[in-house]
């Protein structure tokens, strides 16, 4: 039940908060990119640097 409880309360807060939405979906978008690139000569390595160094 409590596990229910938080994940209503963290869903509202996802749904209310705008940067909370914006941070979500920026993270949902580098995941996307991350597991099917549009640029196949990059490697795994390319992409998680780019990622973490922000280029």
């Amino acid at each position: 039940m409590l596990k229910i409880l938080l994940g209503v309360g963290l869903g509202f807060l996802l749904f209310t908060n705008q940067e909370a939405r914006q941070i979500t979906a920026d993270l949902l978008r580098a995941t996307g990119d991350a597991i099917a690139p549009a640029d196949e000569d990059r490697t795994l390595e390319d992409r998680i640097n780019e990622v973490l160094v922000g280029d």
